[in-house]
């Protein structure tokens, strides 16, 4: 009892409630490192992802499937180095300030890593941004945006590492504005580019339109979901210049970047797991009957109406899947 009494006792010492309310004062600054390790934990189902796309398509270009494997060794080192550093500001540093505010290896997976990261998933869309709108000046903008970022990314993680200590990073913006600013303009491009010329093939079978129509929403959310997390980052960071809440979305923005290259990679063995709608076995119907009307009318000499012709039929078949392999 007697040691009960003297341990409450030391408890409401004034040393102790000094730092007690000196650590509730500051408790906006240990939040947001709490809720960023729980959403790079939580965004670590890349794992998941790359395998169900190296299971489902094995004969995909190999440059592609290198990607895949450099995100994943990318995102893994991330995860790592992020988890030891949230144990030493919520294990063996915990509620020490000083531990808290040095960056130590803080700047490699956010600045190095995750400008990596995400100059690897843009330049990927930048090479169908090529492939779908055949201009050279769109793809050069999405590409030196993609290394822009990931150049002012990287510098800034220099910056991070001379500083040491993060509450002084708010008076050297110029790197992180850049940085930002660049990443969410190149996700709104290509998000933009891509939706328009995939519309721009819609084609004749409801399948294929179908195809098309997934296609485009899912390169839209994507594309505005990394856009839209990289331009709330940057207006907290401006708006809150002495706080550091901008952390939370700069820890999980590479997550997200390989998470949705992922999603465009692995939608096209969803949508071949799918049975059939009414309607597409209905114009698969057609097309069987009309081929079979223009394989009669060969061979019995005369010539098939326009309308029934192998030309119209050509036009059915759209390599949708071949422009996100």
């Amino acid at each position: 009892m007697a040691a009960i009494s003297a341990n409450v006792g030391q408890r409401t010492t004034p040393e102790a409630s000094i730092f007690t309310t000196y650590l509730l004062v500051h408790t906006t600054r240990v939040n947001p490192p709490a809720f960023w390790d729980v959403f790079q934990l939580w965004a670590h189902g890349f794992a998941l992802s790359s395998n169900n796309y190296y299971v489902h398509f094995p004969n995909d270009r190999s440059i592609t499937r290198l990607t895949v494997c450099v995100l994943f060794i990318l995102e893994l080192s991330q995860t790592i180095i992020m988890s030891y550093f949230a144990y030493t500001i919520f294990g063996s540093g915990y509620g020490n300030l000083i531990v808290f505010d040095s960056s130590a290896i803080e700047w490699v997976p956010v600045c190095i890593l995750g400008s990596l990261v995400a100059g690897i998933v843009q330049l990927t869309y930048a090479q169908r941004v090529h492939v779908s709108s055949q201009s050279m000046i769109l793809t050069g903008m999405v590409v030196f945006l993609a290394l822009l970022q990931t150049s002012s990314g990287i510098a800034q993680g220099v910056i991070s590492k001379i500083v040491k200590n993060r509450s002084d990073l708010a008076a050297k913006p110029v790197c992180v504005t850049i940085w930002l600013l660049s990443s969410a303009v190149c996700d709104t491009l290509i998000a933009g580019i891509m939706a328009y010329n995939l519309k721009k093939k819609l084609a004749l079978s409801v399948k294929t339109n179908a195809a098309i129509t997934r296609l485009v929403r899912f390169t839209v959310g994507t594309g505005a979901i990394t856009a839209l997390t990289a331009t709330i980052q940057i207006i907290v960071f401006l708006t809150w210049k002495a706080e550091n809440y901008f952390e939370t979305p700069s820890w999980t923005l590479g997550k997200l970047y390989s998470n949705s290259l992922m999603v465009l990679l692995n939608v096209r063995s969803y949508k071949r797991d799918e049975p059939a709608t009414a309607s597409e076995v209905y114009m698969s119907g057609i097309r069987d009957s009309e081929r079979y009307r223009n394989s009669l009318s060969r061979l019995s000499g005369s010539v098939a109406p326009m309308h029934l012709s192998d030309k119209s039929n050509s036009q059915v078949e759209l390599p949708v899947a071949s422009s996100i392999s």
